[in-house]
């Protein structure tokens, strides 16, 4: 059986698609952070931001939070140093909180 090559584009595009229900969305954040409590990797959140990003249009979304398209794409890349200017813009837009809480 011939394998299907599967862009990581797509990969992130469906996983964008289905976060179709404001639970799916609630459950997928939770999961975001869970795995960012366990591996202290600003990556996930990165990757989580993409994911809820992709369900929006990134031109408007640039232009809403004041944020050059490019400093958008940059953020997700891997392994990215946005400013917490741009990071706060992008996620305020989106509808995403950034919280300080003291570890338990």
């Amino acid at each position: 059986m011939k394998k299907q090559k599967i862009e990581i584009a797509d990969f992130w595009e469906n996983r964008a698609r289905e976060l179709d229900t404001p639970k799916k969305m609630k459950k997928f954040i939770e999961a975001a952070n869970e795995a960012y409590d366990i591996t202290k990797d600003p990556d996930v959140l990165f990757a989580a931001l993409k994911v809820i990003a992709l369900k929006s249009n990134l031109s408007a979304l640039a232009k809403n939070a004041k944020v050059e398209r490019k400093s958008i794409y940059n953020l997700f890349k891997r392994g990215s140093n946005p400013t917490f200017k741009n990071l706060s813009a992008i996620a305020d837009n989106l509808g995403i909180g950034i919280h300080l809480s003291l570890k338990p």
